[in-house]
């Protein structure tokens, strides 16, 4: 299945070939989209925990982060290493999600197929230690996994973040950090925050929120019982958007004004225009998540570093097996990608 790289390019724009339909259509066409990108979000990941997709051979990872308030954070993570190798890719998972989500480990074993090591990182607290809490443009969680032992020995650093964790490894590629890093791809990200929350939030949305916050409840509480956080428990699980969530936990953990002041400064948004280290997105037209209508403006302003692909069918973060990126080698989301990525160093 082939999809589409542009450069930022309308979504209504109609590809070569292809004769336009009638008005008429048009409606039911987009209800018809609209299912499809739900069913490509919810089948597969229920499928993907009913039945694990491989992943290579990993051990625990562990190290430290140093937090201003908290002082050292401890990061959890599973390190696949191939003999050899001289590039590791770094693996970020989206918001409720940790190392041990399935589509991590169908990109370690995609980095491990073409011959790369691979560190799947469980963002603070993600792993329910209870450490602390994180919110979606936390970074500095990324360079501390980088200066590790285990992975500073290695040339080349590839990222490759899903959701929030692709808008992540985006802010990480503006801020260049480490002289290693080569190549930067992220999977369906939010790159506007503000209007991507605004649009999260809509009421039609409410099953993914609620699915969303049983995870981030789960972490919450558990940093609660290490007396890490400053609002109860209870009261955070009564929020019932994301604004209003960020506001009781994000906003007051990290000094944050306001949620809208959390959203304006850790964007990636307004930032792609510095971007300099060559980036990829793969985004759904049908993401029932992250609407393409919040992605567009965030990819006009880019700079020629990024590159996007819009791909139909998909849902969030889930694709068709076969999925063809224009990428030599194997067909799939995490294997294309994986040769893009490599293809950059």
């Amino acid at each position: 299945m082939k999809a589409n790289m542009t450069a930022g390019l309308p979504i209504g724009r109609t590809s070569p070939g292809v004769r336009p339909h009638s008005s008429n259509a048009v409606p039911a066409r987009r209800l018809l989209h609209r299912i499809v990108g739900h069913l490509w979000t919810v089948a597969p990941a229920l499928l993907s925990f009913l039945q694990p997709p491989a992943s290579p051979p990993a051990r625990a990872f562990q190290t430290v982060v140093k937090d201003a308030a908290m002082g050292p954070v401890r990061l959890t993570g599973r390190l696949s290493e191939v003999d050899g190798s001289e590039t590791i890719v770094l693996i970020v998972h989206g918001l409720s999600g940790n190392a041990m989500s399935p589509y991590c480990a169908s990109a370690a074993q995609a980095a491990a197929q073409a011959g790369f090591s691979s560190l799947r990182l469980s963002l603070r607290g993600a792993d329910y230690s209870g450490e602390d809490i994180l919110h979606g443009g936390i970074t500095q969680d990324l360079w501390a996994a980088l200066a590790a032992p285990e992975v500073a020995r290695y040339k080349h650093v590839l990222l490759l973040g899903y959701s929030v964790g692709g808008h992540i490894v985006l802010r990480s590629a503006v801020e260049q950090a480490d002289p290693r890093l080569r190549a930067v791809a992220a999977i369906c990200p939010p790159l506007d925050l503000y209007h991507a929350t605004r649009a999260f939030d809509h009421p039609a949305r409410r099953p993914y929120r609620l699915h969303i916050f049983r995870g981030l409840d789960k972490a919450y509480a558990a940093t609660a019982r290490r007396g890490r956080v400053y609002v109860p428990p209870a009261v955070v699980a009564r929020a019932r958007s994301c604004r209003e969530r960020d506001s009781l936990t994000v906003v007051i953990r990290f000094g944050f004004r306001s949620a809208e002041d959390y959203y304006e400064r850790e964007s990636v948004a307004p930032r792609l225009h510095r971007l300099e280290i060559p980036s990829l997105v793969v985004m759904s037209r049908h993401d029932p998540l992250v609407p393409a209508a919040t992605v567009i403006p965030a990819i006009a302003g880019a700079s020629r570093a990024l590159s996007t692909v819009w791909v139909e069918p998909g849902g969030h973060v889930y694709f068709p097996k076969r999925l063809d990126l224009g990428q030599r080698g194997p067909l799939g989301l995490e294997h294309q990608v994986i040769h893009w990525l490599k293809e950059r160093i």
